[in-house]
């Protein structure tokens, strides 16, 4: 067998064992758990850039708006992902109401 094909099946093998392979030693509950607050953390930041992509209205920073809007793209996307990991996990992303609030 080649190195490559060789990489190949090691390769196979790990994505057929999924998000949890036999190394994986972390409580996944409790991973979900913080994996869902900092999650939280990225909408709550999504919400503030979008407010202040809202108020940036100045003459002497134009571009400012589109910095603000680019930063809450991002931060959706970093949502995201969490979201797509903790899915992985088994569990479902959430998002407590008082973790927003903080």
């Amino acid at each position: 067998m080649s190195p490559d094909a060789s990489t190949a099946e090691v390769v196979q093998q790990a994505m057929a064992q999924g998000a949890m392979t036999e190394a994986y030693q972390a409580d996944p509950q409790q991973v979900i758990q913080e994996l869902n607050r900092l999650r939280a953390t990225e909408v709550t930041s999504y919400l503030h850039y979008k407010q202040h992509a809202s108020m940036a209205v100045s003459l002497f920073a134009p571009g400012l708006k589109d910095d603000f809007e680019a930063h809450a793209t991002l931060e959706l996307q970093h949502a995201d992902l969490l979201a797509q990991r903790i899915q992985q996990l088994g569990g479902g992303p959430s998002i407590a109401r008082s973790r927003l609030a903080q």
